[in-house]
């Protein structure tokens, strides 16, 4: 049961960032297409908007991290009972968002790529 709330919290957070990142796409389309322009390759573009989903998931991750370290202290501070945090706690999580980050972030990043430079840049 456990298990597949994670699942669930981990899929409407991952389209929580596949949304911000489509709205930052339609925001920035005539930067794109500005870049593109210029001479900006495609997968240049994707890792733009990939890089910065992964950035966007990995500050979610620690403050989530953050608050699951503060909680355990807090379990130990108030009620005495001895808490443990192990490095698979810590480093786990980390690498798990990250890679939401990337799967939720690779649909909006090739919106992106696909963007036509002279459509985007008549684009207001």
């Amino acid at each position: 049961m456990l298990s597949a709330v994670a699942a669930v919290s981990l899929l409407v957070g991952g389209i929580g960032i596949m949304n911000i990142m489509l709205a930052s796409v339609t925001e920035r389309t005539r930067e794109i297409g500005i870049r593109r322009a210029l001479g900006a390759k495609r997968k240049q573009i994707i890792y733009q908007f990939l890089i910065e989903a992964v950035v966007l998931s990995t500050i979610g991750g620690l403050i989530g991290l953050g608050l699951g370290a503060l909680i355990p202290f807090l379990i130990t501070h108030f009620s005495g009972m001895p808490t443990v945090l192990t490095a698979n706690g810590v480093f786990l999580p980390l690498l798990i968002s990250m890679g939401v980050g990337i799967v939720f972030g690779l649909y909006p990043a090739m919106h992106a790529a696909r963007v036509d430079p002279i459509i985007a840049l008549r684009h207001q």
